[in-house]
C-alpha cells in the first residue's frame, strides 16, 4: 500500500481522490466526443467507436482510448483538425484583452504532499519534455505540441478552464522579476521555487495569462501553491474551472511518479 498523502484545496474547498478521478472520467468522454466532433476516427484498437460506444466506455477504459487518440494527433495535426475551433477562442481572448497593468482574476489552487519529495515531482515533470504519453496522461484535455523547457518555450491546445473551444498558446517562461506587480505581491517568501510564464497567442502578441506556481519542500514532502492570472472580464466559469484543471493536472503528475496505488 502507498504511504503517499495528498490533499487539493480550491477556494477553502478540499478535492480528494474520488472528486478528481470522476472529473477526470467526465473530460475524458468529452474530449472523445469533441474529436469525433472535429472528424476524428476514435478508435479502440481496430475498431471505430460510435458516440454510443464512447458513452459505455468505462473510466480506466476512456483513459486507454482517450490517451491513445490523442497521440495520434499532436502537433499540426491537431491545429489543423481544430482550426476553426481555435480561431474561435483566438478572437474570444483578443476581445478581453489581458494586462498585468489591469485588474485581474484568479484561479488558485494548493497542493499537499507527503511520501514524494518535490526533487521527485519535479524530474516526473522534466519527462514531459521527452515523453508526448506522460503529456497527455496529466490531463484529459492536453494537447501536446511542443515542450522544450530548456529553450524557456511551451506550446500546447487545451480549453482553458474546461471551457469554450482550445486555445493554442505559446508559454514564455519568464522569472518572478518580470511579472507584474500585482502578481509579485503574491510571492509567498516561504516558498523558495517557482515557475512562471506568460501566455500568448500564436501571433506573439496577444497575452492570454500568466500561470505563477510556488512551491517549497517539506520534511516528507512538499507543497505547492498554483496560481494563473486571467483578464478582469474573464467568466468566472474559466476562473473557477481552471482551479479544478490545475488539481486534476498536478494530481495527474503525482500519479505520474508510479508512487500511488
Amino acid at each position: 500500500m502507498s504511504n503517499v498523502k495528498y490533499s487539493f484545496t480550491l477556494n477553502g474547498e478540499e478535492w480528494g481522490k474520488t472528486q478528481l478521478e470522476s472529473l477526470e472520467y467526465e473530460r475524458n468522454l468529452h474530449i472523445l466526443h469533441s474529436m469525433k466532433q472535429h472528424g476524428i476516427d476514435i478508435k479502440d484498437g481496430d475498431k471505430s467507436l460510435t458516440d454510443d460506444d464512447i458513452d459505455y466506455l468505462t473510466a480506466n477504459k476512456a483513459w486507454d482510448v482517450s490517451i491513445a487518440n490523442r497521440l495520434q494527433y499532436t502537433g499540426e495535426k491537431i491545429i489543423d483538425i481544430y482550426k476553426d475551433s481555435i480561431a474561435k477562442s483566438d478572437q474570444f481572448w483578443k476581445e478581453l484583452a489581458f494586462s498585468q497593468d489591469k485588474p485581474m482574476k484568479v484561479s488558485r489552487t494548493e497542493m499537499k504532499v507527503s511520501g514524494v519529495s518535490l526533487q521527485e515531482y519535479m524530474q516526473m515533470m522534466k519527462t514531459l519534455q521527452t515523453d508526448d504519453k506522460v503529456g497527455l496522461a496529466v490531463h484529459p484535455e492536453h494537447f501536446v505540441c511542443s515542450v522544450t523547457w530548456d529553450d524557456g518555450q511551451l506550446v500546447g491546445i487545451e480549453p482553458f478552464g474546461m471551457y469554450g473551444t482550445p486555445t493554442l498558446v505559446e508559454v514564455k517562461v519568464v522569472k518572478d522579476d518580470q511579472l507584474g506587480e500585482q502578481i509579485k505581491a503574491d510571492k509567498d517568501p516561504e516558498f523558495p521555487l517557482s515557475m512562471a510564464g506568460e501566455t500568448f497567442l500564436t501571433d506573439g502578441k496577444t497575452p492570454v495569462n500568466v500561470p505563477f506556481h510556488q512551491f517549497k519542500p517539506t520534511d516528507d514532502g512538499f507543497e505547492a501553491k498554483m496560481a494563473v492570472y486571467w483578464p478582469e472580464n474573464t467568466p468566472d466559469e474559466i476562473v473557477e474551472g481552471h482551479s479544478l484543471h490545475l488539481a486534476m493536472e498536478f494530481y495527474g503528475g503525482l500519479k505520474q511518479t508510479g508512487k500511488l496505488d
